[in-house]
């Protein structure tokens, strides 16, 4: 009786022992099947990248996506630190003021001023393919900017028909009427690496907050951005929809809407979601972080491994063929402006 017990028992074991093997064996075979599978992924995901940068361009300076973001980097090489340290003046929590309902600065007021016009010191108009003074003084200085501007800006792309030097006024665009309004009493005093920094950034506005990209709505689909306020409802393919859909979402609609008007929502804000931002300027609204972000990946090198959401905000824009390699060219426009004339204007 207890020899048959124990090989009972012996039997049990060996059984118990087999059941773990196999359970050992299902396990490993489990977890190596799903190494596999993100291994191969992986892979997939790799070719898949390798592919975009392979994709072909039709552009004298470059010859591929991936060219061209290289190209940029090249040409970007000698000024990306002087562009850096420009980008990097914005986040300053005077920014914050700007436009603000108690903010009575010379800047804030004149910005909202319907009589804005009355202070155009000298207006330059696009005819055709020339840069015509049509108001005002014909300052060396405001020829440059202009002219710089009218180098750099796609106007296949974007609304530009004027550009005005005014004083007392805060960097601007109408994008409804194509205008860039500049400070006169201002740019003589900036740093022209500061300069080329704000004149990306009124671009970028003039890029993603343009009338081709949305229709005039009360209301809009849940996955596109609307700004109700100007009953703007942005197309599902546009770049500020995309945009919205990547990094905005998840934010109250308070903000989405431009609201926090005060100075003291607009730092609590702030303070709440400042690792999300490329600079203090970007948490005033979504068309200006929008437009920060995408001033950030006009002037800054490529960075393969994005580990904040700033930084992914930054490469959001190399999703775009046509933006990597208008990078490019802006950069080698730069370039070879510093090169011939010692100056960007």
């Amino acid at each position: 009786m207890v020899k048959r017990i124990i090989i009972g028992g012996f039997a049990a074991i060996v059984i118990l022992l087999a059941g773990c093997e196999e359970e050992e064996k299902a396990v490993a075979d489990l977890v190596e099947t799903e190494i596999v599978e993100e291994v191969e992924a992986q892979q997939e995901d790799e070719t898949v990248v390798d592919e975009y940068w392979s994709q072909p361009i039709d552009s004298e300076i470059c010859q591929t996506v991936g060219e061209c973001r290289d190209v940029g980097d090249e040409y970007g090489s000698e000024h990306f630190t002087s562009f850096s340290g420009a980008l990097k003046h914005s986040d300053q929590m005077s920014y914050l003021r700007v436009n603000t309902v108690e903010d009575e600065s010379d800047l804030a007021f004149a910005a909202n001023d319907k009589e804005v016009d009355k202070s155009v010191i000298a207006r330059y108009e696009i005819n055709e393919d020339e840069i015509v003074l049509t108001e005002g003084e014909d300052a060396s200085i405001f020829k440059g900017i202009a002219e710089l501007v009218h180098a750099l800006f796609d106007r296949s792309k974007v609304n530009l028909k004027v550009i005005d030097f005014q004083e007392n006024v805060y960097p601007h665009v109408n994008v409804y009427e194509g205008k860039l309004g500049m400070p006169s009493n201002m740019v003589p005093h900036w740093l022209q690496s500061a300069t080329v920094a704000i004149l990306i950034h009124e671009y970028g506005h003039l890029l993603t907050w343009n009338e081709r990209d949305f229709v005039i709505s009360d209301t809009c689909p849940a996955d596109q951005y609307h700004l109700k306020f100007y009953k703007e409802c942005y197309n599902a393919d546009s770049y500020m929809t995309l945009y919205y859909q990547a990094f905005l979402k998840d934010y109250e609609e308070y903000w989405l809407q431009a609201g926090y008007k005060t100075v003291e929502e607009r730092i609590a804000f702030y303070e709440q979601h400042k690792d999300s931002f490329v600079t203090t300027y970007a948490t005033v609204h979504p068309l200006e972080d929008i437009a920060e972000s995408f001033a950030y990946f006009m002037l800054t090198p490529y960075n393969d491994s994005p580990q904040t959401v700033p930084e992914e905000k930054i490469n959001f824009f190399y999703q775009f063929p046509e933006l990597v390699e208008h990078r490019a060219f802006v950069l080698k426009e730069l370039k070879d402006r510093k090169d011939k004339m010692w100056s960007f204007y």
